[in-house]
């Protein structure tokens, strides 16, 4: 019966459980709980979309555990930083339901504070521009994700980069002065605009 009132007050436009994440935005390997109010079910289990551990051993379902009215767990730990959605479910087989409001952030500090764009390769480009003595973009494109990263494509995207640079980095492109990097965009919503995530030197 639990299930049954789950699905029928998500169809029927009811606004749904009250999803809480404490705290809301961390730094990798840092801890988070979540805590669920209106829900009707006797059991309750939440997931983090694209989450993993171990290079892309995809994180489980987590039991919560009802506290009166109140559901209560830790999420698991995820390996890389990013955006990761909330989903929840009364037990394995029942309808999920997702909002665009509830989501874990694994960011480093200060991420939220850097300019947004309207593209990942915006993205790319603003960040080269950061990079001193006159760092020039050469080349950019997306770049598809390894295997291991289970991160959702909608809210992470990846680009290699080429830019010339007089700074001795680790160049990936064999040209004198040209530098290649990876960088990833990442974005809190399906439509929302996107922010820098972090710059690597390999996928």
């Amino acid at each position: 019966m639990g299930v049954l009132v789950f699905l029928l007050a998500a169809l029927a436009g009811f606004s749904g459980p009250s999803v809480t994440v404490d705290p809301g935005v961390v730094t990798l390997r840092q801890p988070a709980s979540v805590t669920v109010a209106g829900t009707w079910t006797p059991t309750l289990q939440v997931r983090l979309v694209g989450a993993s551990v171990a290079l892309g051993h995809r994180t489980p379902w987590t039991s919560l555990r009802r506290v009166g009215p109140i559901w209560r767990a830790t999420l698991p730990v995820p390996e890389f930083r990013g955006v990761y959605p909330i989903e929840l479910r009364a037990r394995a087989g029942a309808p999920v339901i997702r909002s665009e409001r509830w989501f874990l952030r694994v960011l480093a500090p200060g991420t939220l504070a850097r300019p947004s764009f309207a593209t990942p390769e915006e993205v790319a480009s603003w960040w080269v521009r950061t990079m001193p003595p006159k760092a020039t973009l050469a080349a950019l494109k997306r770049w598809p994700p390894p295997l291991y990263d289970r991160r959702d494509p909608r809210l992470h995207q990846r680009i290699v980069i080429a830019y010339d640079s007089l700074l001795p980095w680790p160049a990936l492109v064999p040209e004198p002065g040209r530098v290649g990097l990876f960088i990833t965009a990442f974005r809190d919503t399906s439509d929302g605009p996107w922010r820098f995530l972090e710059a690597k030197v390999s996928p």
